[in-house]
């Protein structure tokens, strides 16, 4: 028996090496472009000058995407991938979330296995940011010192951007910070707001029973500049059950006491990939508003669309009732084969808040999930289009809802619960007026 084990971990060891000798192989960018590519749809309409000139007036949030991951120049424009600087002062975003993945399994499809009939995917499954960060010479054994790199990495770039000419690159750790934010913007200022943010704490809570390591985790997290934490990925984890998991469970003692530290600190919860009784959990603990950073819904599903890694109908009424938002993804797999998928997901979304007697267009968000692995319709830079979806529709998106779903609702969200935040300072900062194109 012990032999059988041996062998059995050494073609464990050996599939790995290949793997990892795989991306050294290409290289890390060549890995990136295939990654990262994008899902050109023939049918997207052309900007007219009317959805140009609106879009330019527009403050535009969005609430994830993975670019910290990758060796880019985050200053610099590139070639590839879907997001820098330069990328995101073209497409005239305002705030950007850049979350931070620790650790991924296969591609989709890859890291699939079935349970009771059912696809799940598997935390066991060979980690891939693990051996994409061994092949960039990052942290490969640690998922918090992956963190803490991405991190570190970050705040590099917006020194830098602070000591040249051109767009300046600003972290948001409070409400001052955003509203200074806007007041710049206002003015002209090419200035783009930074929140940092992780995709599955996967290594809090792996102290079975600490609560109080959990309570440090979270405040180093905090004392670092984190704004926004997701308990999970696509896989369930010490904190919480994924959607896509393979138990599926709700929140752990330790996830309970991680968000409830988020929400004391003045860091917004992300219930992003979290299961369903995940996010049943999270609405019990939480007094505060909370987010899904980047999601379709199962309600507007068209295949390619996978409807487990989408919310259900009671998993949106969940968020807002709790007064959150919710971030629509730009991919394929989460809305559906076309960009016109993307404005289906935001709609639904708002039937269900009519619903609930809420006004429809106050909970929508953008959410791409630029550079995680995706093939989103268009990037950062070509932004105009998703502006154009919502202006052509056959029951077209009215300007006040343009408006709050291109920036102001997670404008209002940042300001409602980040450190000093208060349903007065967002109504305060987050004014709906046209802004200048900074």
């Amino acid at each position: 028996m012990l032999r059988g084990i041996l062998i059995s971990c050494g073609i464990i060891v050996v599939f790995l090496l290949v793997l990892l000798g795989g991306v050294r192989l290409f290289g890390a960018e060549t890995y990136d472009r295939l990654m990262n590519r994008i899902a050109a749809d023939p049918d997207a309409p052309v900007p007219m000058v009317e959805d140009k000139s609106l879009h330019e007036s527009l403050f535009i949030a969005d609430l994830h995407v993975d670019t910290l991951k990758w060796d880019r120049d985050l200053l610099v424009r590139s070639e590839w991938g879907h997001v820098d600087l330069p990328r995101l002062v073209e497409g005239n975003v305002a705030l950007q979330s850049f979350t931070i993945v620790t650790q991924s399994p296969l591609p989709y499809g890859s890291s699939e296995r079935y349970r009771n009939g059912e696809k799940c995917v598997s935390g066991g499954s060979v980690d891939m940011a693990a051996l994409l960060a061994a092949s960039q010479g990052r942290p490969a054994f640690s998922t918090r010192e992956r963190a803490i790199y991405q991190i570190e990495r970050l705040k590099a770039a917006i020194e830098r951007s602070k000591q040249r000419e051109g767009p300046e690159l600003r972290l948001i750790r409070d409400v001052d910070d955003l509203r200074q934010l806007m007041a710049d913007r206002r003015t002209g200022q090419q200035v783009v707001g930074a929140v940092l943010g992780i995709e599955g704490g996967h290594w809090v809570g792996n102290t079975p029973d600490d609560l109080q390591a959990v309570d440090e985790d979270m405040q180093q997290l905090f004392d670092l500049g984190v704004r926004q934490f997701a308990p999970n990925h696509r896989f369930d984890n010490a904190l919480a059950g994924s959607g896509e998991g393979c138990e599926r469970y709700g929140l752990t003692p330790m996830g309970e006491r991680a968000l409830k530290n988020a929400e004391r600190l003045g860091i917004a919860v992300d219930v992003a990939h979290i299961s369903q009784q995940g996010m049943t959990d999270a609405a019990r603990i939480l007094s505060e508003p909370f987010m899904v950073s980047h999601t379709g819904v199962k309600g507007s599903c068209e295949d390619p669309c996978r409807p487990a890694r989408n919310l259900s109908d009671r998993q949106v009424e969940s968020v807002l009732e709790h007064r959150g938002v919710i971030g629509i993804g730009y991919w394929p797999y989460a809305v559906g084969p076309s960009v016109w998928n993307i404005a289906d997901a935001m709609q639904h979304v708002m039937q269900i808040a009519d619903r609930m007697g809420l006004e429809p267009g106050r909970h929508v968000a953008f959410g791409s999930d630029y550079d995680g692995s995706v093939t989103p319709f268009f990037d950062v830079s070509d932004l105009d289009i998703l502006t154009a979806v919502m202006r052509q529709r056959e029951q077209p998106f009215d300007e006040r809802t343009i408006r709050n779903i291109a920036g102001l609702n997670v404008c209002r969200f940042f300001a409602r619960v980040l450190p000093g935040g208060s349903e007065q300072a967002a109504e305060e900062i987050c004014s709906p007026a046209p802004l200048p194109r900074a």
